[in-house]
């Protein structure tokens, strides 16, 4: 066997060594939070974001883009992968269904519920 066999492998390897981490980073996994029976959705100045409970957890919903349909419409269904949602997702894999339209769900904020009653308060002046 001469060097030269043994070089050739070499730059496919480093090639593919490089472009998996880079592969790994496109495809992170969304996170997801599970939604309960009971959920409360204050829209006011949903135009970026809403507020979400769901049972004792409380989140920020932040939106890829402008969501103005959600301020006036009369019901509010989040999807996940296209169906009904038992969980919120970001990255895209959740969208709220406005009726008139959806608005990606780009990121999920976790926040306590002293900062849901006071944002919740502030939005509603």
């Amino acid at each position: 066997m001469n060097l030269s066999s043994l070089l050739i492998p070499l730059p496919v390897s480093v090639a593919i060594l490089l472009a998996s981490p880079a592969r790994a980073a496109e495809t992170t996994p969304a996170t997801c939070v599970p939604l309960s029976g009971e959920q409360q959705i204050v829209r006011a100045g949903a135009d970026k974001n809403i507020l979400l409970r769901s049972d004792e957890d409380h989140y920020v919903v932040h939106f890829r883009n402008s969501c103005s349909s959600a301020v006036l419409a009369p019901r509010l269904v989040f999807k996940t992968d296209g169906k009904a949602a038992d969980q919120l997702c970001d990255g895209g894999r959740s969208e709220l269904d406005t009726g008139r339209g959806s608005c990606e769900v780009a990121r999920i904020e976790p926040i306590d519920g002293e900062r849901f009653k006071r944002e919740a308060r502030r939005r509603s002046r």
